[in-house]
């Protein structure tokens, strides 16, 4: 699949100009817009730009809340978050506030959220908490396409977790996994560009391994190591689900190819470590802890050892002013904004 260089500052306006048309207030924009070009530069394409032309479907469809009516209901340091059926981003990132807040108070704060929507790459609101001193959990159900462990139907989501937490003289620690063999947004992209799967990602809809994006789309994915990603789904779906009320995965839609409200749940979760310990300290420690780990020896053909998240930080960092999207996803943008004016 053929790419096109783009410069940043284009995408940036281009997709504000979509968003604007579509009645998304100012401060939201630049909030989506954020999270969109923050997976792309990073090289999350799959939690990226490719979102947005759905995003901007279920708006119009009225199944997306370009200014929802987010409400919130206090207990101590327990959160119940009603999202208005609002973007996810926006839900998401109101809950994060919203439980940094409870911990600085609380020691620890947790938010359950019911009526969102998908919400991008999920460490981008764990981040959120570590740049303010906390250790930072974000979490979400996504729409059936796992299978059980031993099974074949499609009943459980990717459902991604992320964990963020500061150190001294290193970027953030930040974790960011599916509970499923791959991300099904990446099984999208390897259908658009022609590409055969690797085994082990997917089943079709008769069980059986396939190599084949279509099939797999169609059947469903494997969780990762097996009985383990299994369990993590069903405590994850426990979480943003059961305690919120919203919809188990085996009871939504896929975001592609739905046709009502999505209904998604998520969990999010920050605990101010001064609560716990000494900030300097913790900080100090996990530095040294990280510099024991990278200095440590490496096996043959090895460069070195990255901790988790240091690679799309060092992406961030590198200042890039433009990025290679794919033609297929730059066509669909230009659309958007030329039926936005």
């Amino acid at each position: 699949m053929s790419k096109t260089c783009v410069s940043i500052s284009d995408l940036t306006e281009c997709c504000l100009k979509i968003l604007h048309s579509a009645g998304v207030p100012e401060q939201d924009a630049d909030l989506l817009t954020d999270t969109l070009l923050d997976a792309e530069i990073c090289g999350i394409e799959s939690h990226g730009l490719i979102r947005l032309p759905a995003y901007i479907r279920r708006i119009r469809q009225g199944l997306i809340s370009p200014v929802p009516e987010i409400t919130v209901s206090e207990r101590d340091c327990a959160l119940s978050i009603d999202g208005g059926d609002g973007l996810g981003q926006v839900v998401a990132h109101r809950a994060m506030q919203e439980c940094v807040a409870g911990a600085k108070k609380h020691g620890a704060c947790f938010a359950a959220v019911r009526n969102s929507n998908h919400f991008g790459a999920a460490s981008y609101f764990s981040r959120m908490a570590a740049r303010e001193g906390c250790i930072g959990f974000a979490c979400t159900a996504a729409g059936p396409a796992m299978a059980p462990f031993g099974g074949m139907e499609p009943l459980l989501g990717t459902d991604p977790f992320a964990v963020s937490f500061p150190v001294r003289g290193h970027v953030p620690f930040t974790l960011d996994i599916a509970v499923s063999a791959v991300a099904k947004g990446k099984i999208r992209i390897f259908e658009r560009e022609g590409k055969c799967l690797p085994r082990g990602w997917a089943l079709n809809k008769y069980g059986n391994d396939t190599t084949d994006p279509a099939a797999a789309i169609s059947g469903s994915l494997l969780p990762m190591a097996g009985h383990k990603g299994y369990g993590i789904a069903m405590v994850i779906e426990a979480f943003c689900c059961l305690l919120s009320g919203a919809r188990l995965s085996c009871e939504s839609e896929g975001m592609f190819d739905s046709h009502g409200k999505a209904g998604t749940g998520h969990f999010f979760g920050a605990f101010d470590i001064a609560h716990f310990t000494d900030p300097e300290q913790f900080e100090r420690r996990g530095g040294e802890w990280f510099e024991k780990i990278k200095n440590s020896k490496t096996r043959s053909g090895v460069k070195q050892i990255l901790i988790p998240g240091e690679l799309e930080e060092s992406r961030r960092n590198g200042g890039p002013d433009s990025l290679l999207l794919s033609e297929a996803t730059y066509s669909k943008i230009l659309d958007l904004n030329k039926d936005g004016q």
